[in-house]
């Protein structure tokens, strides 16, 4: 094991991978447009280029934070990024939530698509959260 490895602590590896958690986020969002349920309604769009940006860009300022050795500064990015962008998509999806809670789209439920996205930015905003609370270095 190298010597810039070893003096790595947890907090560093929570970092990495909510940045991964958030970046894939993005790209599903991307690769679904945002589409949940009844494709053909209004409600079942919940595609915001912002929340991609939030997510995606997050994740690639973290890592960049990460190679510049920033590492409580890249930990804040991870939990604010996505953060925002739960925000940001709860406003946006807020109808097909209603739709479904109400029993429009009840015969289907929630769409496969929605529980993954959601779990997605979940983890990257809980992993992004543990990761400003560790160590990211350990002490000599």
């Amino acid at each position: 094991m190298s010597q810039t490895s070893s003096k790595k602590g947890f907090g560093f590896y929570f970092v990495i991978a909510a940045a991964l958690a958030a970046l894939a986020a993005g790209i599903y969002f991307i690769v679904i447009h945002g589409t949940f349920g009844l494709d053909s309604t209004h409600n079942g769009n919940c595609y915001d280029p912002i929340i991609t940006w939030l997510l995606i860009g997050g994740a690639l300022v973290a890592c960049g934070l990460v190679v510049l050795k920033r590492y409580g500064l890249a930990s804040a990015v991870t939990a604010i990024a996505p953060g925002a962008a739960i925000c940001f998509f709860v406003h946006k999806c807020y109808w097909y939530v209603v739709d479904v809670f109400v029993g429009i789209d009840e015969k289907h439920g929630f769409d496969p698509r929605f529980i993954t996205f959601v779990a997605l930015i979940a983890a990257a905003f809980v992993i992004g959260e543990v990761a400003i609370y560790t160590r990211k270095t350990k002490k000599n």
